[in-house]
């Protein structure tokens, strides 16, 4: 018996466990070292918890506090447009050519060109090349707003090697503001 007067006495008899509400799993969120390694080439799993259990509300909550910090430009819409080319195109586009010839067999699925077709569908068949942050942004929006099944760390990964592997500019300059946007979704979530 407990010295408690308002604790529940117990019969010995009584074996039926009362159900207690499971804690929510802890999420380990990357580090701003592990975003700045993840930009550099290195994998990174936890990088989708980042966007994983985001909904629509907080989704652009999310973007209207990146465009106050002038990380997204302020012109940045929801492209409208949503007639998408057929799906044979995308297998031809360059950069998922090479995407795909870093697998060691390239006719194998890879879940990363399949994240990167699902994206470039939402933004209505505009080359990944040619993706902007701000163009990553709709595409997950889109994704969220449409709770399409989709692996966001497969798709910024794939997203990440495009820009890598362009010899332009074009391509750094996506991949820092892709640092610094990701770097702040990570300040602004909790685990």
């Amino acid at each position: 018996m407990s010295d408690d007067p308002k604790a529940p006495e117990s019969t010995e008899g009584d074996t039926a466990a009362k159900p207690t509400a499971a804690p929510a799993p802890t999420r380990d969120l990357p580090s701003q070292d592990d975003i700045s390694a993840w930009i550099g080439g290195q994998d990174l799993p936890s990088l989708s918890y980042l966007f994983d259990q985001l909904n629509l509300k907080r989704m652009d909550a999310l973007i209207m506090q990146i465009r106050k910090e002038e990380l997204l430009p302020q012109h940045w819409q929801v492209v409208s447009q949503r007639e998408i080319a057929d799906d044979t195109s995308f297998d031809r586009l360059a950069a998922v050519t090479r995407l795909r010839s870093r697998l060691a067999d390239p006719e194998a699925p890879d879940p990363r060109a399949v994240a990167l077709k699902i994206a470039w569908r939402e933004l209505a068949g505009k080359q990944p090349s040619l993706w902007t942050v701000a163009d990553l942004m709709v595409a997950i929006r889109r994704i969220i707003d449409r709770e399409i099944e989709i692996d966001f760390h497969d798709l910024l990964s794939a997203v990440r090697d495009v820009w890598t592997g362009m010899t332009l500019p074009h391509g750094q300059t996506q991949l820092d503001q892709l640092r610094a946007v990701l770097s702040f979704i990570r300040q602004k979530t909790r685990k």
